[in-house]
């Protein structure tokens, strides 16, 4: 499998890195590529993107925690498409970007999204194939990889909630509101509207 094989079991270290790298790119140049009055919509559109993927993300890690790899989860978000985790980072990526309306920035993020994720995603479905076999296979028959069939919704009367899985969500879902505030305290440091 070789270094390819290496990405998809340490993406979360991959995406800390990234986003290092983000931050240095952000701290040392200046690349604005919305300027006037369409700076301000892309800051409160990408704060509204964020925030609808933090609680996209919560949402949809309601249903999976505790479930991941021990049987096939199709209620709630997971009924409409099989990566809502993915999806929403993608929403609160774009919100990220329009945030902090850099050139170098927005380039760098959809690199990676297009390049990365689908790799993840494919991975992550093999290993799912091989543990869950034939509902795993359904499935994927059933309910779109990346974007959402809506008529697909299904809402249990009640789901049972594994919460040791849950807490380290909220840790990872509140990086966005913390990014939000961070971009715009960087800006005002660099002296930026």
């Amino acid at each position: 499998m070789g270094w390819l094989g290496t990405f998809p079991r340490h993406r979360i270290l991959f995406s800390r890195l990234f986003a290092l790298g983000l931050v240095l790119v952000l701290v040392f140049t200046r690349q604005p590529f919305l300027k006037d009055m369409w700076e301000p919509v892309g800051l409160w559109t990408g704060f509204l993107l964020m925030m609808a993927s933090m609680l996209g993300r919560l949402w949809s890690l309601l249903f999976l925690s505790g479930y991941k790899t021990r049987q096939v989860v199709e209620a709630g978000p997971f009924s409409m498409v099989r990566n809502p985790l993915y999806l929403f980072s993608f929403v609160g990526a774009v919100g990220f970007v329009l945030v902090a309306n850099h050139l170098g920035v927005a380039l760098a993020v959809l690199g990676a999204f297009t390049a990365y994720y689908p790799f993840v995603v494919l991975s992550e479905e093999a290993g799912l194939r091989q543990r869950l076999g034939q509902d795993y296979e359904a499935y994927c028959q059933r309910v779109p990889r990346f974007w959402p069939r809506f008529s697909l919704y299904q809402r249990p009367e009640s789901w049972d909630v594994r919460l040791k899985g849950y807490d380290s969500a909220w840790r990872d879902a509140l990086w966005f509101p913390v990014a939000f505030l961070l971009l715009n305290l960087l800006k005002a440091w660099q002296g930026q509207p």
